[in-house]
């Protein structure tokens, strides 16, 4: 069953395939048995080929070690009529690799035809789950970690307070004050650690306040900023979740989705390399934010032009001049210099905007030493 398999199934007067080919949820049209009648390009891609022998796919191929309740689940919607939603089940795709799926079932009859077919709405939600496991036990680390310093810096500071106070008692002042002295530089020392605990305690108040994960990756820190931000202009620009797909909150996205985003935050570390540029914690909100010179901006927005249309030629999209997602055409498929020059400025700005999307994220742009990266 390939993706050129869109007509409408005989006997149904549900939703157009055409427009649930689109979507990024996988969509299958079931036979109330369990066979799989149409699917769409979503699906198609997630399972990556035809069923095996040439047949029709079927929920036990879908779902060879859990078939059975997937189709107790259908047969109790055939039986009510009432949808079933956020249902989850592990499941193992052909491949034998296992995944966690959130679907939704419901069914549509025909009056007229005395037929009924069933729609099966899933989403991937591995990452998800995945992620949420990671948080607890990151998270738990940090807590671990914060406290420890804590208790360093109390259990160096202390006895240190005792020796000083000895050193008044001591005839020998030159001696005395050597003494004080070192207990000075290692006062200093333990104020270092001091710094360090409340900076740890300032990312961990980060990480909870704005994304709820434990000690992620910056690069995914920064992929949401970006995705934030695109969601922001998008709504100014009139688009909605139902007109643009890709206006989800970040962790309702598809992985093919995050791992565009993830792949786009990782050229912007390297390009921010080549001009010899980085990113850091800044923990001070009144710091001015970075500039970038303007021939770093065309520089860079040029750059990632370049690879964002790399990217779709890989994934089969074509240069066409009136704009057709569904076909996979693109008008900006085409190199920097012949971009119109409205279109540039898009890219520009969006460089610019790369400070300020840093800075909500408690990040910032530096320039790094020659040779220091």
């Amino acid at each position: 069953m390939g993706e050129k398999m869109i007509k409408q199934p005989t006997g149904t007067t549900g939703p157009s395939t055409d427009a649930l080919d689109g979507v990024s949820e996988w969509v299958l049209i079931l036979k109330p048995e369990g066979i799989v009648e149409w699917s769409n390009r979503a699906f198609n891609e997630f399972m990556g080929g035809q069923a095996p022998g040439g047949t029709q796919w079927n929920i036990r191929h879908l779902f060879p070690a859990d078939s059975e309740r997937v189709m107790d689940d259908i047969r109790d919607v055939i039986g009510t009529g009432q949808l079933r939603s956020g249902i989850i089940h592990p499941v193992q795709g052909i491949d034998g690799e296992r995944k966690v799926i959130r679907y939704t079932v419901l069914r549509h009859k025909d009056p007229a035809l005395d037929t009924c077919v069933i729609y099966l709405y899933g989403l991937d939600i591995t990452d998800t789950i995945e992620m949420e496991e990671l948080k607890k036990t990151a998270f738990s680390q940090i807590e671990k970690n914060i406290e420890q310093f804590a208790i360093l810096g109390d259990h160096l500071r202390n006895p240190l307070t005792a020796i000083v106070g000895l050193c008044d008692l001591l005839e020998e002042r030159e001696i005395a004050e050597k003494i004080q002295a070192r207990a000075r530089e290692i006062d200093d020392l333990i104020t270092q650690i001091d710094r360090g605990w409340i900076d740890s305690e300032k990312v961990r108040n980060i990480i909870r306040k704005y994304y709820d994960i434990g000690a992620a990756g910056t690069h995914e820190l920064v992929a949401r900023a970006i995705h934030e931000e695109y969601i922001a202009l998008q709504k100014k620009a009139g688009e909605t979740p139902e007109t643009n797909l890709s206006m989800r909150p970040w962790d309702e996205l598809p992985r093919r989705l995050k791992e565009s985003n993830l792949r786009q935050v990782e050229d912007i570390w390297r390009a921010f390399h080549t001009i010899n540029c980085s990113i850091a914690l800044s923990t001070d909100s009144r710091e001015p934010l970075f500039a970038f010179t303007e021939s770093e901006v065309e520089f860079l927005s040029e750059r990632e032009h370049e690879q964002w249309m790399a990217e779709r030629l890989k994934k089969g999209w074509v240069y066409g001049r009136v704009r057709d997602d569904q076909q996979k055409i693109h008008n900006c498929i085409i190199p920097w210099d012949q971009l119109p020059e409205v279109e540039r400025e898009k890219d520009r700005n969006a460089v610019r905007a790369l400070p300020a999307i840093l800075a909500k994220v408690y990040l910032k742009i530096i320039r790094l030493e020659q040779g220091k990266y």
